[in-house]
């Protein structure tokens, strides 16, 4: 026999192997017990590739027949017989379209936002469940599209901390496709530029403490920042709760209050100043019990009027997306006026959901 037969009988050979290989050992190939890292499927692609090499130096009607039987391999066993093996995971879902998702936190932030929006713990949607996590659905009315009242879906955190954040905000895209992405909860405030139970409403976050400790215990700031996409900030520049009914709204709020609800430094008669003007939110990785880390962080940025543990992270998961923070100021560091993150937090929401019946323009609300 000629070397050159010898080398196509070997070729033809080792493709008859590939081929024997990718047909008998299919099972591998399916996601599932036998196969549940994707090994599998990657041993595959390296078969078919070594395959795809050999088989150009086959003559044409035995390379016609062998690519038929690769395509077959794709099928199970005997396709006219049910598939046995392990079943393939289902697909995920699309993402829901919704108007506007809201991200809180802690028990009491998720207690007062689904107050304020009408709701109570027992309304999430049982089959839109991602883990443990409870998505709360609910419709706003909208002046600017009153045929057809705003989607709104509540869920919460769990856990403080930016890190936390970008997980929630992550299943929470995973299962609702929302036009804008809001925070709601509570935060710490700068005593000279807000007071307990204002609300600062913003798409602005100074994120701390990145940078370098210097000689002498000096600490040179290198802050990351968050920053909305729309200079208008979604219509939160054009919204003046002096001009809606915010302030009776909240009168009605307060009025409903349990005496054990009612903090002791509470006065009924102050309606929360809101803050949406040149105003930022500080956001980092520990809890500011001293009162003295927001100040100290106003001399690098003065528009810092409040700080918490998750802004930031929020602003990284919700990239891409409008997206917006409302705050109710619920202590100033030291102290920590606990009994107000119910009461500043439903001062926050009822703020937030004032500003989408009044001044949050839909997407698509001039074609309806």
């Amino acid at each position: 026999m000629k070397a050159g037969g010898v080398r196509a009988q070997l070729v033809e050979e080792a493709c008859l192997t590939l081929v024997y290989l990718l047909h008998n050992r299919r099972r591998e190939w399916a996601l599932g017990r036998h196969n549940p890292d994707e090994l599998g499927h990657i041993k595959r692609n390296m078969l078919i590739a070594d395959y795809a090499r050999k088989a150009l130096d086959l003559p044409m009607g035995v390379r016609r027949e062998l690519d038929r039987m690769v395509v077959e391999s794709f099928l199970p066993p005997h396709p006219t017989a049910p598939w046995n093996g392990p079943a393939m995971p289902p697909p995920p879902p699309e993402p829901e379209p919704v108007d506007v998702a809201v991200v809180v936190v802690i028990i009491e932030e998720l207690d007062a936002a689904l107050g304020v929006f009408g709701m109570t713990q027992d309304d999430f949607r049982r089959d839109a469940v991602v883990g443990d996590q409870r998505f709360f659905p609910t419709r706003v009315p909208n002046g600017y599209r009153p045929e057809k009242p705003l989607s709104v879906v509540i869920t919460s955190a769990g856990r403080t901390g930016n890190v936390q954040m970008v997980k929630s905000v992550d299943a929470l895209l995973r299962r609702y496709e929302p036009e804008l992405i809001c925070l709601l909860g509570t935060a710490c405030g700068v005593p000279e530029a807000v007071r307990i139970g204002d609300v600062v409403a913003c798409d602005r976050v100074h994120y701390f403490p990145p940078g370098r400790r210097l000689p002498g215990k000096i600490f040179q700031p290198r802050p990351k920042h968050g920053q909305g996409r729309s200079d208008y900030g979604h219509g939160l520049h054009y919204y003046n709760p002096a001009r809606t009914d915010y302030a009776s709204r909240v009168r009605e709020f307060v009025r409903g209050l349990s005496p054990a609800e009612v903090p002791e430094t509470f006065s009924a008669a102050r309606i929360p100043e809101v803050h949406t003007t040149g105003v930022t939110i500080a956001s980092g990785e520990e809890v500011l019990r001293d009162g003295e880390l927001l100040p100290g962080l106003r001399e690098v940025d003065n528009t810092i009027c409040a700080g918490d543990m998750e802004s930031y992270g929020f602003s990284q998961a919700a990239e891409g997306l409008p997206w917006l923070i409302f705050r109710g100021i619920s202590d100033f560091g030291p102290g920590r006026e606990e009994r107000w993150k119910y009461v500043s937090t439903s001062f926050a929401a009822l703020c937030l959901e004032d500003f989408l019946r009044t001044r949050y323009l839909p997407p698509g609300a001039d074609d309806l």
